[in-house]
């Protein structure tokens, strides 16, 4: 008898039907290692195609993968110019950050060295190196002799590059040229600037090289004016000479005579200049940030000018006013601004309480994130109260004034939070009336944070907190003072900035420009910026120092041992110091990047329009020449070591006051 035979389907087995397939394809092996299902894991494989029931297990695909061989640069070849840019951005970020011992010039030797090690380096490298162009320090004397140039070697062979590459000068979007070269006239350093300025056409600002401008035609501030794209542009204002005399009455003094803030205003510009001068920002459609200082005697007017100027600049985000007089600037300006995310107003006698709370009340002013009022003299606790109120979007404030907001004698202050502002994440406020004790708005305030008026507040500044209600809100620290505070004796050093001469002893320009060992001259360090007292953060540290070391000597916490007696055996005092532990406020007593203690802490305009770190002489600073990586041992490559070297150049940081 035969036996039974199973019902067998007629087609073939799937390892079979596998085996015939590959049999018959002509794929290679590499074909078949970058398909698609080569990469996939057994587990993968198994649930990625329908499978009947009745086929039973499939062998999984193998684990074990066969690529082939890379050749040699196939993989730099594939990267993107994207991850290459980036990644010469953090070398850039590397060489230029706060405290590095590398400067601008081995930056730009590094980025020279990638340009010439590939290729596809050559495009990236060249948009690290000329859209941001930093060149600090004075020229080498080695290349000034082989190119027989007199001043301005890098500047002239920068300007030469630009005119034979119009694609490296389109990709030009900032420059920092180097200071003004001792005994080099200023209108030839400012020719030579401009015409750098005007080989690119892409140009957005110009950092470092700041110049007055006094009404007159300047080939610097023309070039300036023809670029489109400016994004940013700082002007510092001195008297003209044709600048019309104004004329007074007597009555005008003796009303004003009890006023301390009663200046004289200067004389009015002559009609062309002030036309001259609004034609300068016609072609500026881009520019985002302004800054307009008037030194003493200087002026703009009529007091229309200013908002003709910002009426031309749709982009304006960022405007800064400082010492701008009654006649060019009052409560009309402030009202007719536009929509900004970022206003300084600094001594402006012209602006009032009155016009600042009218200013808040307008629906463009609700897209402001950072205000600040310093010495605008805000005298006034409501006016105070609507500004903070009526701002959703304010960020930052900073207010600083020698006399103190009062609440009128009508009003009175019945529930708390008085002052308040669900938006506001950083606060500086600073009243240098009161040295010994708290005025009322300093209680106020306080009494307001602790309402908790202020629930996105994160960093209070306080230079003048003589009682430390202030530091008493925010979270304790273990120590304020800075370590090379500890070993000076800056008590009888750290004195409050003196008060300026009512009346300056020298007009704008320079007095005797200060000059560098290596043979730049810094004339902006020298100009005359009157200012009123600002607190100083250095009084301030020891102070809040003092403070916190008076409150480790009173315990929060008494600890009490307990013996099987039922009586205390010990106890401990634990956990002395100032602050409230569940607070989200930090107590800051530092300046700002690039500010001083001296002004308090924010950023000044003669902080902007200083050195910047590039000037050696002062504070005896020491500069870079290119050997900060070379080998220090006991055998030194004479070769390597002239390889690396430069001229001794500053560590240049610039300075912004948004």
């Amino acid at each position: 008898m035969r036996p039974a035979t199973y019902n067998r389907s007629g087609r073939p087995s799937s390892s079979a039907s596998s085996v015939a397939s590959s049999a018959r394809t002509n794929d290679t092996f590499d074909a078949i290692l970058s398909s698609p299902t080569s990469s996939r894991t057994s587990f993968e494989s198994w649930n990625s195609g329908p499978r009947r029931v009745e086929y039973g297990w499939q062998r999984p695909a193998p684990i074990k993968q066969y690529r082939r061989r890379r050749e040699t640069g196939e993989l730099f070849a594939a990267l993107p110019e994207e991850v290459l840019g980036l990644i010469l951005d953090e070398l850039k970020k590397l060489h230029l950050k706060p405290g590095s011992t590398s400067c601008a010039t081995c930056m730009m030797r590094d980025m020279c060295s990638a340009a010439v090690s590939a290729r596809k380096m050559l495009k990236v490298a060249q948009v690290a190196l000329y859209e941001d162009i930093q060149l600090i320090g004075a020229d080498s004397h080695a290349q000034k002799k082989r190119y027989k140039i007199n001043f301005g070697s890098r500047l002239v062979l920068l300007r030469r590059t630009l005119r034979s590459n119009p694609e490296l000068a389109a990709i030009v979007h900032s420059l920092k040229a180097p200071a003004l070269p001792q005994g080099v006239a200023v209108d030839l350093y400012q020719n030579l600037v401009a015409s750098v300025v005007m080989a690119c056409p892409n140009f957005e600002r110009l950092v470092g090289f700041h110049q007055n401008h006094d009404y007159s035609f300047n080939r610097l501030f023309h070039a300036l004016s023809t670029r489109r794209k400016l994004s940013e542009m700082h002007w510092t204002l001195e008297p003209s000479q044709f600048q019309r005399k104004r004329r007074l009455s007597n009555a005008a003094a003796l009303l004003n005579s009890e006023n301390p803030n009663y200046q004289e205003a200067p004389g009015d510009l002559l009609p062309e200049q002030s036309e001259d001068f609004l034609e300068l920002h016609t072609d500026w459609e881009h520019l985002t940030t302004l800054s307009i200082h008037c030194l003493p005697g200087a002026t703009l007017t009529p007091i229309s000018l200013i908002p003709d100027i910002v009426s031309r600049l749709p982009a304006l985000r960022n405007l800064h006013l400082s010492h701008l007089p009654f006649t060019a600037f009052s409560d009309a300006n402030l009202l007719s601004l536009p929509s900004l995310h970022t206003l300084t107003l600094s001594h402006l006698p012209g602006v009032s309480s009155e016009g600042l709370s009218s200013f808040v009340r307008r629906p463009s002013s609700r897209s402001i994130r950072k205000l600040s009022l310093q010495h605008v003299d805000v005298d006034s606790l409501p006016a105070l109260s609507q500004i903070l109120s009526n701002l959703p979007e304010l960020e930052s404030f900073d207010l600083v004034q020698s006399s103190m907001p009062v609440m009128p004698p009508d009003e009175m202050i019945w529930l708390f939070p008085y002052l308040a502002s669900g938006s506001l994440q950083r606060l500086h406020w600073d009243i240098t009336s009161h040295r010994s004790c708290a005025n009322t708005a300093d209680s106020i305030l306080a009494r307001s944070i602790t309402a908790n008026g202020f629930p996105s507040l994160r960093t209070l500044r306080a230079p003048n907190d003589p009682e430390g209600i202030f530091q008493a809100l925010c979270q304790p620290v273990e120590n304020i003072e800075m370590v090379n505070e500890q070993f000076r004796g800056l008590i009888t050093k750290c004195t409050s900035r003196p008060s300026p001469p009512v009346t300056p002893t020298t007009p704008s320009t320079p007095k005797t420009p200060s000059k560098s060992p290596l043979g730049l001259s810094f004339p902006m360090e020298d100009q005359l910026f009157p200012s009123k007292v600002s607190s100083n953060l250095s009084q301030s540290r020891l102070a809040a120092q003092s403070r916190l070391e008076a409150a480790r000597q009173t315990p929060r916490f008494t600890v009490n041992v307990i013996g099987d007696d039922g009586t205390v055996v010990e106890n401990y005092d634990l956990a002395g110091f100032i602050g409230e532990v569940e607070s989200k406020i930090q107590y800051c007593v530092t300046p700002d990047e690039g500010a001083t203690d001296e002004n308090g802490g924010l950023v000044d305009i003669s902080d902007v329009l200083g050195d910047g770190g590039e000037n050696l002489k002062a504070e005896s600073r020491e500069g870079c020449t290119g050997r900060w990586n070379t080998y220090s041992g006991n055998v030194i490559d004479k070769k390597d070591r002239e390889r690396w070297f430069h001229t001794e150049r500053g560590r240049y940081q610039p300075v912004a006051l948004s």
